[in-house]
């Protein structure tokens, strides 16, 4: 039963829910959101008066830019799909409508409008009761109102990224960093320690138009020189820097206060140096805003049944029970924070790990039979921790976590048994929701379009897109690598593509180049398995005359469908075409760890289609060794059929459309989304959607209808010239 309930005192209440969550940032607000969308009664508890953690607007002011995680640097499509791109996509339509700087505004809507979920602000958890390993209830506090809540549950998460919750329970936790040889980390220091991360503080600066002066209060640091900052870049003063952070040999609970005197001491002894210690850009920047709080990176990691590690990240493991996922680098940074003199993140290079699982097991107390974590305080090493405390992987872990909750309801279970016996229907679950795992399909049972023969009016046949600008032929450095030593360049930088190949054989593929120079060259066009060039399959030469010219390479190979790499030898005098058409799967190489959002213009003969409408029923949802799962058609409108042999009863329909997941534009709605369009069945209009901005749509229908012909019908995109499905699946 799901009621609030006076005591005899007017300022007690008693809450009896299915589900508390503790932590309001992105992990607690999304994990609250996903288990009151499945039914679960919710209680979130936020000690704050905003939600978003770090990202909120105490916190960073960034509207939801800082949501980081594993597409930020070099994966592509890799960006974190289900409730994350609901709510990026949620607040993108809000911040190009008007709504600037209210992101945590928009998170609160976000979870306010489920109707299971009831949500608690400047509440605190200050204690719990437990029996035998089991969290019976939690006890709040909150601010203004003077309420004290006992709210009672059968199943606890603790979002609170600090582990307020899991710490008053006695759940198992680790604080500091574990030494090399408990877990084999070459880069966790040799013996074990308490030094964490440390806390960063967040401003931001505005341009008034005129020159400002500053004044440095009495209690601000004193930085001397640029010596003081090495590696610490300060010439763009507009939205503050990431490294002014410390705290990480103290205590980040305990000493939190301390903490943040000192960094607030730090920001305006460094602004002091910026305005008054040299030429650095800020002659008319003004500081506007300062963080009320600082952003936390570390300090509790509770134990479950597995602690993720190193070699977990970098070696891809096939666990049984993946339920999330990141990318971000390893980027441990140094617990001495702005006082140190090394790179404030990771020592460069980076270590990119790529699109790493994590397990369920990483999700629940070991010794807390009904307590799960969601966010940094998930059970991981300090070296792990370094990649998936980003705070979009932390929502895909809420997300994951909430919806666990709902099968915990279901099968009346611990966490434990829900890993030892539901945890496929759980994995299931979240796919039915697009919260996907990159490279990792999940077979849906009860998907009936497994079962239906696909076909559409029309397929994206592979053109010549028009060339945008002409780029060397040869990688040149590019401004980030002057200022980021994390920007380290292959060894090969040899200009290439990835392209898809549907299996015809490939006789000839057609480029545009521009020779400014009054002599001819000679290119050698490589066609490899991937851009290692380990796999050679043919080489191809050519001569570039002077000018802009369309040039053909003859090869008149097999190939078998699927994912392939070209590849340019290096011919600096010599330009190529380059065009901004986002076609999935057609990707330039990359010359460091930034994503470019390009491709070589170019042609393939003979034609190809490389997606068909087969491609929308998958298991997967994104791409299968590199061949994406999307099906486009040739304009921005086209239909979709599915036939069954038989009439089938459906009561949904989920459709997945492209958002882009390589790009997210703040500014504007992903034009590639589609926008407008019909469902039909049998001829009969069942779901009909006209301003749509999201990547996930459910279509639930009012009741079982028998479906013989089911027709989606694309009217427009949101500005692109394609019309783009990724995945259609019926229950």
């Amino acid at each position: 039963m799901f009621r609030t309930e006076k005591s005899d005192n007017d300022f007690s209440r008693i809450i009896n829910a299915e589900l508390v969550v503790v932590g309001g940032g992105i992990a607690g607000t999304l994990a609250a959101v996903a288990a009151a969308r499945e039914g679960v009664k919710t209680v979130l508890i936020q000690d704050r008066p905003v939600l978003g953690g770090p990202s909120s607007s105490e916190c960073s002011e960034g509207n939801g830019k800082m949501v980081l995680g594993a597409p930020n640097y070099c994966n592509r499509n890799a960006r974190e799909a289900g409730l994350v791109e609901e709510l990026r996509n949620f607040h993108t339509r809000r911040f190009i409508y008007g709504w600037r700087n209210h992101w945590s505004l928009s998170l609160r809507d976000f979870a306010e409008q489920e109707e299971n979920l009831t949500l608690l602000m400047n509440c605190t958890v200050f204690d719990c009761h437990c029996e035998n390993g089991v969290i019976k209830c939690v006890f709040a506090r909150q601010s203004g109102s003077e309420l004290e809540f006992t709210i009672y549950a059968d199943n606890f998460i603790d979002a609170s990224g600090d582990g307020a919750l899991g710490f008053k329970a006695g759940a198992e936790f680790r604080m500091g960093r574990e030494g090399k040889a408990e877990f084999n980390e070459p880069l966790a220091p040799n013996e074990p320690d308490t030094k964490t991360m440390g806390t960063s503080i967040c401003f931001r600066a505005d341009d008034v138009g005129h020159p400002i002066k500053f004044e440095a209060p009495a209690w601000a640091y004193k930085i001397n020189s640029d010596d003081d900052l090495p590696y610490r870049m300060h010439s763009n003063p507009v939205s503050g820097y990431w490294w002014l952070e410390y705290g990480g040999e103290v205590n980040t609970i305990s000493d939190n206060e301390d903490i943040y005197k000192v960094l607030r001491s730090v920001l305006f002894g460094m602004w002091d140096h910026v305005k008054n210690g040299g030429d650095h850009g800020a002659e008319n920047y003004a500081i506007s805003w300062v963080a009320s709080v600082g952003g936390k990176r570390e300090s509790r990691r509770f134990m479950g049944d597995y602690i993720l590690k190193q070699s977990d990240l970098l070696e891809h493991p096939d666990f049984p029970d993946a339920v999330a996922y990141g990318g971000w680098p390893i980027d441990i940074h140094p617990p001495e924070g702005v006082f140190g003199k090394g790179h404030p993140g990771s020592t460069p290079p980076f270590i990119f790990p790529g699109l790493f699982p994590i397990p369920f097991r990483s999700l629940y107390s070991r010794n807390i039979s009904n307590l799960m974590m969601a966010g940094r305080n998930i059970s991981v090493t300090h070296v792990a921790l370094g990649s998936t405390r980003l705070m979009a992987t932390c929502g895909l872990l809420g997300q994951a976590a909430g919806t666990a909750a709902a099968l915990l309801k279901k099968y009346h279970c611990t966490p434990r048994e829900l890993y030892f016996n539901h945890i496929a229907e759980l994995r299931q679950l979240l796919q039915k929701r697009d919260a996907a795992i990159p490279g990792y399909p999940v077979h849906l049972p009860d998907d009936l379009a497994h079962r239906a023969h696909i076909s559409s009016d029309s397929s994206y046949t592979f053109i010549m897109e028009d060339v945008e600008r002409f780029i060397p032929l040869q990688a040149i450095d590019t401004p980030t690598k002057k200022f980021d030593p994390c920007d380290v360049a292959p060894s090969d930088r040899r200009i290439g593509m990835k392209f898809l190949w549907d299996g015809k054989k490939l006789e000839k593929i057609r480029f545009k180049f521009n020779n400014p120079t009054d002599k001819e060259f000679t290119a050698n066009l490589h066609i490899c398995r991937d851009f290692s060039a380990k796999e050679e399959f043919a080489v191809a030469a050519q001569v570039i005359p002077t000018g802009e010219n369309t040039v053909e390479f003859n090869f008149d190979i097999e190939l078998v469908p699927g994912a392939y790499a070209l590849i340019f030898d290096d011919i600096p005098e010599v330009q190529i075409g380059v065009a901004s058409t986002h076609l999935p799967g057609f990707e330039r190489k990359l010359d460091g760890c930034y994503l470019n959002y390009e491709h070589l213009a170019c042609e393939f003969f003979p034609a190809q289609q490389p997606y068909p409408a087969s491609r929308v029923v998958n298991d997967n949802g994104r791409s299968i060794d590199g061949v994406p799962s999307l099906w486009m058609a040739d304009a921005d409108h086209g239909t979709l059929t599915l036939q069954w042999d038989e009439p089938t009863e459906i009561n949904e329909v989920s459709l997945v459309f492209d958002t882009n997941l390589d790009r997210f534009d703040l500014e504007r709605i992903a034009p590639e989304c589609v926008k407008s369009f019909v469902l039909k069945a049998d001829g009969r209009e069942i779901f009909r959607k006209g301003d749509n901005t999201q990547r996930f749509v459910r279509c639930v229908l009012d009741a079982p209808q028998k479906i013989s012909q089911l027709n989606l019908e694309i009217t427009s995109t949101n500005g692109d010239k394609y019309a783009r499905v990724v995945a259609v699946r019926c229950f």
